[in-house]
């Protein structure tokens, strides 16, 4: 995945756009975004992935 080919810190706006494109693209369920985002995001801790889950607009989560 691009995403971990990226040098440097990962920020939380990376994070939240991943997430956010992998519920847009429908083939992702909320319920395993946080174990999916983890895999792609090793090096992120659970505490910013679940802080990023927060912040997703609640209309993307209802699909």
């Amino acid at each position: 995945m691009d995403e971990q080919e990226q040098s440097g810190p990962i920020t939380d706006e990376e994070v939240l756009a991943y997430m956010q494109r992998q519920l847009r693209s429908g083939r992702v369920k909320p319920a395993v975004l946080v174990e999916l985002t983890q895999k792609a995001y090793a090096q992120v801790s659970r505490e910013r992935i679940l802080h990023c889950f927060d912040q997703l607009d609640s209309s993307l989560l209802k699909r």
